[in-house]
């Protein structure tokens, strides 16, 4: 009898000290997840603690030349911006996805850790890869917003802001692992290129409708095709 007790309670007790390993490789972080994340390698660790920020940014942060048209300039930009600059921008929301399982989430299953993606451009008439950029909302954030009274959940932020203007400000991020994809650092110009630039809103600090933007965005010419844009060299004939 006593054998049978002690080993529910060793079973119990291991139950116990597992739930956070499992919630942090891929069970549901919880908020558990180190600003590195379980990446392993220190430059995507590094990556990671810059997509974790929870700073506020402060009035001198804010670079008011980087706009839309800005940040989608052709070119090589890999040094075209630093992480410390913050902006605050009018885009279209082109589309919102779930950002699913990372390093920076610890390989999470769990909606609430995944960070919300909004795919941008600079007004309705522009839809084409190359000129999509993108902002990312994570979890760290939507914790704080839900802790204000605002649900920045990926479903919310979809049935809100898709296909909206928006006043977007958050701090710039240089993706190096979404490089080879973007136009303006892709080897080639092709089928792979999902967006212009690797450099992104990430994280987001605001975000609000801006109505103002409909009318004058929506008389905008459309901007060139995805190849005419492009510096790098084409694998189209």
């Amino acid at each position: 009898m006593k054998n049978g007790v002690l080993a529910v309670v060793v079973s119990a007790l291991a139950t116990l000290l597992a739930a956070p390993l499992a919630a942090q490789s891929g069970g549901g972080s919880g908020g558990r997840c180190p600003p590195q994340g379980d990446a392993k390698k220190a430059k995507i660790q590094r990556l990671n603690e810059l997509r974790a920020r929870m700073e506020e940014p402060s009035d001198d942060d804010y670079d008011d030349t980087a706009d839309a048209s800005a940040l989608i300039e052709p070119g090589d930009d890999t040094d075209r911006w630093q992480s410390s600059t913050a902006v605050e921008i009018t885009a279209y929301v082109l589309d919102v996805q779930d950002g699913g399982p990372t390093s920076a989430n610890c390989h999470s299953a769990n909606p609430a850790d995944h960070d919300t993606v909004l795919y941008l451009t600079p007004g309705a008439s522009v839809s084409d890869n190359g000129h999509r950029f993108v902002a990312v909302i994570t979890p760290r954030w939507r914790r704080l917003q839900a802790k204000n009274g605002f649900d920045w959940s990926t479903g919310a932020i979809r049935a809100k802001y898709l296909l909206q203007y928006v006043s977007i400000r958050g701090w710039l991020l240089f993706d190096f692992e979404a490089a080879s994809t973007a136009l303006n650092t892709a080897s080639l110009a092709g089928a792979s290129v999902t967006r212009a630039t690797a450099w992104e809103i990430c994280p987001v600090t605001g975000i609000e409708l801006n109505d103002d933007s409909m009318e004058l965005q929506t008389r905008l010419a459309p901007a060139p095709e995805l190849y005419a844009r492009s510096n790098a060299s084409s694998s189209a004939p």
